[in-house]
C-alpha cells in the first residue's frame, strides 16, 4: 500500500482530493513538528482534526470508520460545548433559561415545558446525537456560536451528502438510529422510517 502524508504546506494542511476514493489502497500519515503521526494528537483544535481524518481514513472496515467519525464528531462537539462552557449552565438552568426565567435543561426541553428528550436523565443528555450538538439557539448565534457540518473535517471530507443530511436532521435519536441511517446511506428509507 502507498503511504499518504498530509502535510502543512505555507501554514495551511492540504487535504488530499477525492479521499474517499483512496480508502483501501493508501495508508495515510500526518507530518506534524517532523514527525509522522497516524493517531489522534490532542494539541489544538485544527490539528486535532486532522490527525482524527487520518486515524479514520486508516480505518479500512466501512461500519467501524463510520462510527469511528460519528463519536469522534460528537468528541470534538461536546469538547466545544463543556469546555467552553458556550451554555452557561448553572443550577441546571442555560443562559437563555435564566434570563428569560422559563424552564430548566435548556434545548432539551420543548418550548411549552411540557416535554423533555427521553435520553435526558438527571439533567444530562445520555445519548450522542449530532443534529442536537450542531443546533444551537438564536441566542448562541447571535454570540457569534455556529456548528455547520463542513466545520468537522471528518465529516466534510468522509460522509457524502447524505449522511451529512441524516446527522443534520435525526434529533431526539438514539445514537444507533442514527447510525442505522448514516449505514443504510438510503433517503427512501430515511423518509419512509420518520413517516411511520
Amino acid at each position: 500500500m502507498k503511504d499518504i502524508i498530509i502535510k502543512n504546506v505555507n501554514g495551511n494542511y492540504k487535504i488530499p482530493k477525492f479521499l474517499r476514493l483512496k480508502l483501501l489502497n493508501h495508508n495515510f500519515k500526518l507530518e506534524y513538528n517532523g514527525k509522522l503521526y497516524d493517531k489522534e494528537i490532542k494539541d489544538n483544535y485544527e490539528i486535532r482534526q486532522i490527525s482524527l481524518l487520518v486515524e479514520a481514513l486508516n480505518i479500512k472496515k466501512r461500519k467501524e470508520r463510520l462510527a469511528f467519525i460519528y463519536d469522534k464528531t460528537c468528541e470534538l462537539l461536546d469538547s466545544r460545548f463543556q469546555g467552553e462552557n458556550i451554555c452557561q449552565f448553572k443550577n441546571n438552568k442555560c443562559v437563555v433559561n435564566r434570563i428569560n426565567k422559563t424552564n430548566i435543561d435548556g434545548c432539551c426541553r420543548c418550548r411549552n415545558n411540557k416535554r423533555r428528550c427521553k435520553f435526558l436523565i438527571n439533567h444530562r443528555c445520555t445519548n450522542k446525537n449530532l443534529a442536537c450538538k450542531f443546533h444551537v439557539c438564536s441566542y448562541l448565534k447571535s454570540k457569534g456560536y455556529s456548528f455547520r457540518i463542513n466545520d468537522i473535517y471528518l465529516i466534510k471530507y468522509l460522509y457524502n451528502w447524505k449522511q451529512k443530511m441524516f446527522c443534520y436532521y435525526d434529533f431526539f435519536m438514539s445514537r444507533d438510529e442514527v447510525l442505522k441511517d448514516i449505514y443504510a446511506n438510503s433517503l427512501f428509507k430515511w423518509a419512509f422510517y420518520r413517516r411511520i
